[in-house]
């Protein structure tokens, strides 16, 4: 039976897009968690591939997305966009050595660790600063 209704193929990608988006994948979880040399910041995101993982550095932010595939066909010519899907942004901690943050997956977790080590120098900073007088 032939559907009476015809939907433009563009628009058909575009439903599923925003399906995937408003529900059709699995909500990340963010857990955080305070150690003695620092902090430990694990996510589980199910149906989320390891290699569309990216996580950047902004002054005091950790932005931590993924790439997700937007696909486009245009006559036979089938071309793959990505488009960006924010996990989660958290604040840098004060005390936090944001140089040496460090991030790896775990493959038989399926999680992503990233650890934010302190930075004991700035803990004892101390120094005197001389008054110019003029």
């Amino acid at each position: 039976m032939e559907s009476k209704i015809k939907i433009p193929r563009e628009m058909l990608m575009h439903i599923d897009f925003t399906n995937s988006i408003n529900g059709g994948t699995s909500e990340p979880v963010v857990h955080l968690e305070k150690g003695t040399d620092g902090y430990q910041v694990t996510v589980k995101a199910p149906g989320i591939d390891s290699d569309d993982l990216e996580l950047e550095i902004v002054k005091n932010k950790m932005r931590l997305y993924h790439l997700l595939p937007i696909f486009s066909q245009d006559g036979e010519r089938e071309e793959q966009w990505k488009t960006i899907h924010f996990i989660s942004t958290l604040t840098i901690p004060d005390g936090v050595d944001a140089d040496n943050i460090t991030a790896r997956y775990d493959e038989t977790k399926r999680q992503l660790v990233l650890f934010l080590p302190f930075n004991h120098q700035q803990d004892d900073f101390r120094r005197k600063v001389d008054i110019e007088r003029w």
